[in-house]
């Protein structure tokens, strides 16, 4: 019947026994709680829906989504822009469009569209892969969401986006060359940023250490008080606009006391320059960093117009104006990050304890410390699936242990041998799609495919990764598994595409 049909019986079965797994790991989570949270009936009703979807798309024209490819990127990004006015506040990320009692999570849809329409374009410049300038469009359909994700901010979100980005445009033919400046480029526009914030945080106790050597308690409130934010505050004197009360009021006295502030920015000015080191005092200087990123980006520039203007005697130019021009517009999109925004103190733990938890109070990186705790539990063949401990209750162990750690709920029921079985199942659905990508009668297809099997492939090797301790926590779900609406029926959609792919390549 499924052969007669052209179902991937395979694709869906891997996807209806994981999503069932999820299912029935946030069942086990609810069955002895005072107050149960129902997420599991939730979650099958989102299955339900996504499977009704992923059928319907079988039998829709995957061709038809190349032909309205632009609009449907257009009306991701406006919903990426409408979330910053009307969207909720969730976990400190704006993120949700809410209607009524339901809500969507704007990202989730944006990834999709930045596939399809990057598959697309990947199709007619087929031939140009190998010229610099065919970079420019790739760059900008995936550099204008990751963006917009990370002003949310989003980290996960936004960081997921990169490596799709790099992998579909290595299996389009795209030159090695340019493909390690994208990847160059993203490292130091988000490395920078975030060296500097991770710096703020560590120095905190520094300050905290220099003031009472000074013999200026009177300063300390305000140290306690806005922790790495009072960088910032010392800055420029913005106060967080979260204050108030007495907090408002004492920052408010110290701010608007010149003499005061001005000693106070001195102290710290001068820890900065001692305890920072030779880096943070180079990061520090904006103007250097854009004169530097603007002077290399010229440079790069000129050379790249003067190569073009001489002919092809010149072509050995391209090894220093590539990753000189990279580099310089590496230099000012980090300098624009920074600018706009900063990473929560919550993102720059998460995302740095994984290699190093013992550096931090074990409150701040607890989630990693917990989660492999818990994998560990489980042994050879876990402890049962009603019997889970360090997962289970309205406050466990192992926090967000039914969405972005799920799998730790699931490996510490099962254990080892449940863990592999899994994995298993997961691993196939990308692999499948690998496969159906291979399989496709045309070009757009092959690389809708395999972008959006790159998108399943990351979520699952990035999510394990990091309940492993492996990888920095930055907020992924795992696919078909974790809690989550958006995600999954963002998930099942691209399955139903992945499936009309597969079926399309037997039509006449």
């Amino acid at each position: 019947m499924f052969r007669k049909a052209r179902i991937d019986l395979v694709l869906v079965l891997a996807v209806t026994l994981v999503s069932l797994a999820g299912i029935f790991t946030l069942y086990t989570q609810d069955i002895d709680a005072a107050n149960p949270s129902y997420r599991w009936m939730k979650q099958l009703s989102f299955f339900v829906i996504g499977f009704i979807i992923m059928l319907v798309l079988r039998k829709t024209n995957y061709q038809a989504l190349g032909n309205v490819s632009l609009p449907i990127y257009g009306f991701a990004i406006l919903l990426l822009i409408v979330t910053f006015f009307i969207g909720s506040e969730i976990k400190g990320a704006r993120s949700w469009i809410r209607i009524g009692p339901f809500g969507f999570q704007t990202s989730e849809f944006a990834k999709l569209a930045a596939v399809i329409l990057l598959a697309k374009y990947l199709e007619l410049k087929e031939k140009d892969m190998e010229q610099i300038t065919s970079l420019i469009i790739p760059f900008s359909i995936f550099l204008l969401p990751m963006l917009l994700i990370v002003i949310q901010p989003d980290l996960g979100g936004a960081v997921i986006l990169a490596p799709i980005l790099l992998s579909m445009l290595f299996v389009a033919g795209m030159d090695i060359y340019h493909i390690s400046s994208i990847l160059l480029f993203f490292s130091i526009s988000m490395s920078i940023p975030l060296y500097i914030e991770y710096n703020n945080i560590m120095l905190v106790d520094g300050l905290l250490n220099r003031l009472l050597d000074l013999g200026k308690e009177g300063l300390l409130p305000s140290v306690r008080i806005l922790r790495s934010d009072i960088w910032k505050f010392l800055e420029n004197g913005n106060i967080p606009a979260a204050l108030s009360g007495t907090d408002l009021d004492y920052l408010t006295r110290v701010r608007d006391n010149p003499t005061l502030f001005i000693e106070f920015q001195e102290i710290a000015r001068a820890l900065r320059y001692e305890s920072g080191g030779f880096l943070l005092r180079i990061l520090d200087a904006d103007w250097f960093i854009v004169l530097l990123g603007s002077a290399m980006t010229l440079a790069a520039g000129g050379m790249f117009i003067w190569r073009m203007t001489q002919g092809g005697s010149w072509r050995y130019l391209r090894k220093y104006y590539i990753p000189l021009g990279v580099i310089g517009l590496s230099l000012l999109s980090a300098f624009a990050i920074h600018s706009t925004f900063s990473f929560k103190y919550h993102q720059i733990v998460r995302v740095t304890a994984f290699i190093n938890p013992d550096r931090f109070p074990r409150d701040l990186a607890y989630q990693i410390r917990a989660s492999k705790a818990a994998i560990g539990s489980g042994q050879v063949v876990g402890k049962g699936m009603f019997t889970g401990e360090m997962t289970v209750g309205e406050n466990p162990v192992v926090p967000e242990a039914f969405t972005d750690f799920i799998f730790t709920a699931w490996a510490e029921r099962t254990g080892f041998i449940g863990s592999a079985l899994l994995l298993i199942l997961l691993l196939l659905i990308p692999i499948r799609g690998f496969q159906i990508g291979l399989d496709a009668r045309d070009k757009f297809g092959s690389l809708l495919a395999t972008g959006i099997s790159f998108v399943f492939l990351y979520h699952i090797v990035f999510n394990v990764g990091i309940e492993l301790g492996l990888m920095p926590v930055t907020g992924l779900p795992l696919s078909f598994m974790s809690y989550g609406g958006s995600h999954l029926l963002m998930c099942m959609t691209a399955v139903g595409i992945l499936l009309n792919i597969h079926q399309r390549k037997h039509a006449n």
